[in-house]
């Protein structure tokens, strides 16, 4: 018998059981869209609801979907006599008693099971909002201080983007690349960027602004715009929590509302809930302004700020077209990027989605069939369409490695990598390998994954992914964009699964298996590292026409024809 399973979230998994969870996963997608909905149903009109964790189905940051699976996982164990455990470790007390009856109904009496509470405790979950108002009141008292009000913000209809910003990140536009280069003089004049600012201590606020203000592109923060009695109203959130209504609900036989309830008290994310609410409040501040936004263009990713923003324009500015800019090709898992037919009855998703490409099209509509899709320019990831061809001589062979958003998975490919590298025989010396952290990593996090970081690993503060996989001959990664650019420049990719839990696999099915490596072992990675580097130049030449018929199905080239889509010119 086995000692212990662990189902915590974010927790790690036996490899085998990790297999197991990945095909049950993959068949409940759909199940637990249909689970969401009927308890959004109720709650459909209750913006308290939409920018909670569990109608945003963000599996990043909400644990629902992994409690969800796991139980399918534990009944699956159960039937199948597999449930050989004498411990089970949850993270929740709430799903400490469903595992409980879960346990009892599939007769495994015998196996006990403990908690390990991931919440913050009661003193700081009750100083938390507080905290918050304390830093969203101060952010607007420096908005007011150091930035300018447009009083000419109503003598034209406006289009406004949503956008995010952070130090490193305000002239280097991570998330729409060249868009405002391939602006006209008069599109820009109507153009402004309303960003969200993250990853930004309150000591830095002030210089985020100025910086901002000096930027040749126009921003709107929404902190210059709302006001404390807004701030107010996002901090009330936690005691208008008991008016969403949770009705007893099913999983595996178990009643799970509890849970449900739980994970409402306990968000851990609430500065993204506070900060949804006031992007909601912001466009109706500039609504009373008489401003008028004839396009609102969201990064979307189906997350809670995207619900809020499209509701709050939805709303506020019915005649408003709306955009959703999905600038990925999107990960099976990630649950909130794929639109359900309850958001659109709700109007917290935008009239119409946009893509980088036409192969895109379809895994938008893959759960929502009906909604409206336009392809536009892959403004952020345009360099594809001249990386390809270029040749770079270079003494080492550089494999580059994109850190994924979960510090934990980042820390495990890091000491994967470390290991390894002794093990590459007469080739070790003319390797390099180049790590690219998160924009989300704090480098201090980074190097602290090390005890002391080998020669051959460079940690890179190059922001521009393009500059980096110019001169490298292999991608290592897990859940990122930057796999699909990469095959598009014909450079293969090793994808690292997560051996503890499921893995979000971001390559589509139609690429060709000659392009990518998936593997879970110490061995596979060294194999499939030398596989790569021993390739023949007829196999590279190979990876290039591969790499271009990835190019033209996934990302679309710049052109006026394809700037106007977007911005809705005729």
């Amino acid at each position: 018998m086995k000692k212990t399973l662990d189902l915590c979230f974010h927790g790690t998994l036996d490899p085998e059981i990790s297999d197991i969870l990945q095909k049950i996963s993959y068949s409940l997608r759909s199940e637990f869209n249909d689970f969401i909905a009927e308890i959004s149903d109720p709650n459909k009109n209750n913006l308290d609801w939409w920018v909670q964790g569990p109608a945003s189905r963000n599996t990043y940051s909400s644990p629902l979907f992994h409690y969800y699976t796991t139980l399918h996982l534990l009944s699956h164990l159960g039937k199948d006599n597999n449930l050989l455990f004498k411990e089970i470790i949850v993270d929740s007390p709430a799903f400490k008693e469903i595992v409980n009856v879960l346990l009892i109904d599939i007769g495994a009496k015998e196996c006990k099971v403990s908690s390990k509470n991931r919440f913050r405790g009661t003193i700081k979950n009750n100083l938390l909002m507080p905290w918050l108002f304390f830093v969203k009141f101060s952010q607007m008292v420096l908005a007011r201080m150091i930035l300018d009000r447009d009083d000419a913000l109503s003598d034209q209809p406006l289009t406004l983007i949503d956008t995010f910003i952070m130090p490193g990140y305000i002239k280097n536009d991570r998330w729409y690349g060249s868009l405002w280069d391939n602006l006209s003089a008069s599109q820009r004049r109507s153009t402004y960027f309303i960003p969200t600012i993250v990853l930004t201590p309150l000591s830095k606020i002030s210089s985020v602004f100025k910086s901002a203000k000096k930027d040749v592109r126009n921003f709107l923060f929404k902190e210059n715009y709302i006001n404390y009695k807004d701030i107010l109203f996002a901090v009330g959130h936690r005691s208008r929590i008991v008016k969403i209504k949770i009705k007893p609900i099913k999983v595996v036989g178990c009643d799970i509302s509890k849970l449900i309830k739980e994970e409402l008290r306990n968000n851990s994310d609430m500065m993204t809930v506070v900060e949804s609410i006031l992007t909601y409040r912001f466009i109706q501040r500039i609504k009373q302004l008489d401003v008028k936004v004839k396009l609102a263009i969201d990064w979307y990713e189906g997350q809670s700020l995207d619900k809020a923003w499209n509701l709050g324009f939805n709303e506020f500015h019915p005649k408003t077209k709306t955009i959703g800019y999905r600038a990925f090709e999107g990960f099976p898992f990630y649950l909130c990027a794929y639109p359900i037919p309850i958001e659109k009855e709700a109007h917290v998703l935008p009239s119409t989605f946009a893509v980088q490409g036409e192969a895109t099209i379809s895994t938008v509509r893959e759960v929502f069939p009906s909604v409206d899709v336009i392809v536009i320019p892959a403004f952020k990831a345009q360099y594809v369409w001249s990386q390809s061809n270029n040749v770079v001589d270079k003494s080492k062979h550089v494999i580059l490695i994109t850190l994924p958003i979960s510090m934990r998975f980042s820390s495990e490919i890091i000491n994967r990598i470390a290991k390894s590298y002794h093990l590459f025989n007469n080739i070790k010396e003319v390797i390099q390998f180049v790590i690219k952290p998160h924009p989300t990593h704090f480098i201090d996090n980074i190097k602290n994954c090390l005890p002391e970081w080998p020669k051959q690993l460079l940690l890179s503060k190059e922001k521009s992914i393009a500059r980096l996989l110019y001169i490298s001959d292999i991608l290592i990664t897990e859940a990122s964009s930057t796999c699909l650019e990469a095959l598009a420049c014909g450079i293969p990719v090793i994808l690292m699964e997560n051996r503890g839990g499921i893995t979000y696999d971001p390559i589509p099915e139609n690429v060709s298996s000659e392009m990518y490596k998936k593997i879970k072992t110490q061995q596979e990675l060294i194999t499939a590292i030398q596989y790569y580097l021993s390739q023949t130049e007829l196999d590279r030449k190979q990876q290039k026409v591969e790499g271009l018929k990835i190019r033209e199905r996934y990302f679309e080239p710049i052109t006026n024809e394809g700037v106007n889509r977007l911005l809705q010119y005729n």
